[in-house]
């Protein structure tokens, strides 16, 4: 089965690297690798690639489907929680669709979160430091899935080193990413999400032939832990339960990732129909994944330190014939692609970030300037790699450090939380009154940041982990109250008359 893994995993080389070399052919300015600009290469071109790239994007290898996997014996059907959760935060994002348009329209290009945070509140440093504590969190995201979905596969071919199949998987995603820029990751993100549903055709028709093959329903039924196919209460469900709320129905508003679609889209009906499609494709997506994590140990008996999905593609590789190679094939080009899907719209997110709302502004070369010179096309794909580069070191510091997949991810995604309330201001609110709170916002942003990271690393060091669960909500709450706190002092000192 060895062979059948390799033959999956250079099928989707060949795949992915030549859409990345097309789409790099017809780069000629920064705009055709980056959503700066309308009817240029760097677009979503309809509202079904919208929402195919932004349910592929949500369905990350590390995050979600190992996550899930590690966590079903613990969790339960309380897995579908993050199903309700993932597809309330994309309806929250289409509830504000129209009006992220219409604020975005008055701009002559196509603004990033973090400009558009910046000029609508009047603060360059806003911008700046909100483009940063994005980054810090895009790059620690990205890395976490380049990183641990390699290791990951690196397993199922035992007979090359695990290093050079880390090597070879990390290298393709940020290739195709810097060669073809965010319209690659948008025609990929497709692919993917086709490999995706592959994979939850074949991986569930060996669950059901397994059951049937070995003793029926009931009995492999009564192999699985204790309360997994209940919503008895667990410890550390309730921490659970409200950091899984506070991650994932704030976060999309205030996630670069979305407002990049969004920027690459030419007309309103593309992004608000294509939310529609993602609330509805995320719920049967995730919910088909956690079905899947919470039936695993009919199949797979739980060992320590050994994620459940291994044990089952161990049984699955242990069989002969055309259906378990169909199994294997198909299984492995779905997870990679669910690894690919996410890094690549991270590592394009964070790419944008840092080249737009930082180096450019450091170099005070205006946009119209920069539309006219290929030499930053070159300067934008050296920012995508060395982001990589860096990323990928600094979790292996965090994973030496003993965090696990859980820990960095309520680590990584509540930091940026902060964010999310400056948005909904800045989205309901007029730009006189978003001015006045220009300082109050900068500090919301890095204290929610500072507050998430230090709430993840003193849960990590006591003995009660489930404190991790709270990074975000503390985040939230640290950024809310000092923009409401803002509110307050502004109002007295305007006084009642201009309130």
């Amino acid at each position: 089965m060895g062979v059948v893994v390799i033959f999956a995993l250079l099928t989707a080389f060949v795949i992915y690297l030549a859409v990345g070399v097309l789409a790099g052919k017809r780069a000629s300015s920064i705009a055709d690798l980056l959503p700066l600009g309308t009817s240029r290469q760097a677009r979503v071109e309809n509202s079904s690639e919208f929402s195919s790239s932004t349910i592929a994007t949500t369905i990350s290898l590390a995050t979600v489907i190992m996550a899930f996997f590690e966590l079903a014996g613990r969790l339960g059907l309380w897995l579908f929680w993050t199903v309700i959760t993932t597809s309330a935060g994309l309806f929250v994002v289409r509830m504000f669709a129209k009006r992220i348009w219409q604020r975005m329209s008055i701009y002559d290009h196509r603004p990033t979160l973090h400009e558009f945070l910046g000029t609508e509140f009047n603060s360059q440093a806003l911008c700046q430091v909100g483009a940063i504590c994005t980054s810090l969190g895009f790059l620690g995201a990205f890395a976490v899935e380049l990183t641990v979905g390699s290791k990951f596969l690196a397993v199922l071919v035992p007979g090359i080193p695990a290093w050079a199949v880390v090597i070879v998987l990390s290298v393709v995603a940020f290739t195709y990413t810097a060669i073809g820029g965010f319209r690659a990751v948008i025609v990929t993100d497709r692919i993917q999400m086709y490999s995706i549903w592959l994979l939850l055709i074949w991986l569930p028709a060996f669950y059901v032939y397994y059951a049937v093959t070995h003793g029926g329903w009931s009995e492999n039924l009564a192999n699985l832990p204790p309360g997994t196919l209940s919503f008895s209460y667990r410890e550390g469900l309730a921490f659970f339960l409200l950091g899984i709320f506070v991650i994932n129905v704030p976060t999309f508003l205030s996630d670069m990732s979305i407002w990049q679609r969004i920027a690459g889209s030419q007309k309103d009906k593309t992004v608000t129909g294509g939310l529609w499609f993602s609330v509805l494709g995320s719920a049967v997506t995730w919910s088909l994944f956690a079905l899947l994590a919470c039936l695993a140990f009919m199949i797979a008996k739980p060992q320590a330190g050994v994620n459940p999905l291994l044990g089952v593609l161990s049984v699955i590789s242990s069989g002969k014939g055309l259906f378990a190679g169909c199994v294997v094939f198909f299984t492995v080009l779905g997870l990679y692609g669910a690894m690919l899907s996410t890094a690549s719209t991270q590592l394009i997110a964070v790419s944008h970030t840092l080249y737009e709302d930082i180096f450019s502004r450091l170099r005070k070369h205006p946009l119209s300037e920069r539309l006219a010179l290929k030499s930053e096309l070159r300067i934008s794909r050296t920012i995508l790699v060395s982001a990589a580069i860096v990323s990928t070191i600094l979790v292996e510091v965090l994973a030496r450090a003993g965090f696990s997949i859980v820990d960095l991810v309520f680590a990584i995604y509540g930091a940026q939380l902060g964010l999310c309330p400056l948005v909904i201001c800045s989205l309901v609110l007029d730009r006189w009154r978003l001015r006045n709170l220009a300082r109050w916002a900068v500090c919301a942003v890095a204290s929610g940041f500072i507050m998430g990271w230090a709430t993840a690393i003193y849960g990590r060091y006591t003995p009660d982990r489930s404190i991790v669960f709270l990074a975000p909500v503390l985040s939230l709450l640290t950024s809310s109250m000092i923009l409401g706190v803002g509110f307050l002092v502004e109002k007295i000192k305007t006084g009642p008359s201009e309130t």
